[in-house]
């Protein structure tokens, strides 16, 4: 299985001038503190990698560390951990309940892996909504949490055609960690920023008191990168404000182990 290492980030030292600049204006409006996200391009030493904890603590150089020194210090978990069945007990909101029909009865789906994406949306082998019978019992398959309602915006991305049985819906955050890096279910690189974002979102909400980001401030970005608004075909433009969405990738692969 995928695993995000947060190996490609890249060593910048910093951010030319400019585009620095384009990027606090665009925060600012947000209403976002800069000091976070500007983090993606300081130099790598900074983070301590991987080992950091709360964002107040990395801008002051106090850096608590995953090692034992610090018991209640919780770095983030990646995209590739919170889209495996197996581990939807740890969802810190809606979780998926993915139903999968085994020698003609449905079963609740606990493997690794997701179901491969060219068939997860066969309804006569796997059911992401509605309800089947499980051992005599009603279970009712669910995508879990969008990332609209997680956030508390209006906007999301769209979820993926034939999926979840509705039309014009909003994607799961389990979507954009199973599939953001899938072409054919989004649009990349639409996908691949939103499956990191998605991640991010999952552990502000696992580790409130931990995670270097707060909601608040994911919120803030996400408003700041889609504008408030889709376009007719349910997507947004990532640089409509200027925002580098690279830099963010780039900081939110050193928040995970």
């Amino acid at each position: 299985m995928e695993k995000d290492t947060g190996s490609n980030c890249t060593n910048d030292t910093g951010l030319p001038a400019s585009q620095e600049s384009a990027l606090r204006r665009s925060l600012l409006k947000a209403g976002f503190g800069v000091g976070g996200v500007l983090m993606a391009r300081q130099a790598r030493s900074t983070f301590d990698t991987p080992y950091q904890c709360t964002l107040s603590g990395q801008l002051s150089g106090n850096v608590s560390r995953n090692d034992g020194t610090t018991p209640n210090c919780k770095i983030g978990l990646s995209p590739g951990y919170w889209q495996q069945c197996s581990r939807f007990s740890s969802w810190p909101v809606s979780a998926p309940k993915i139903c999968k029909k085994v020698n003609g009865a449905w079963t609740i789906y606990t493997d690794t892996n997701p179901p491969p994406f060219s068939e997860v949306k066969d309804t006569s082998k796997w059911r992401v909504s509605g309800t089947v019978k499980v051992n005599g019992v009603s279970v009712l398959c669910s995508l879990g949490a969008t990332l609209s309602s997680t956030l508390g915006t209006t906007v999301g991305v769209k979820g993926i055609s034939g999926l979840g049985g509705v039309t014009q819906r909003e994607a799961s955050l389990w979507e954009l960690a199973a599939y953001g890096e899938n072409a054919a279910a989004f649009p990349n690189p639409i996908g691949n920023f939103a499956r990191h974002f998605a991640a991010a979102v999952l552990n502000s909400k696992a580790y409130p008191s931990t995670y270097p980001v707060a909601m608040t401030q994911l919120r803030a970005i996400w408003v700041a990168i889609t504008g408030g608004t889709t376009s007719a075909s349910g997507q947004y433009s990532l640089m409509g404000t200027q925002l580098d969405y690279g830099d963010i990738q780039d900081y939110l692969n050193t928040t995970w182990s």
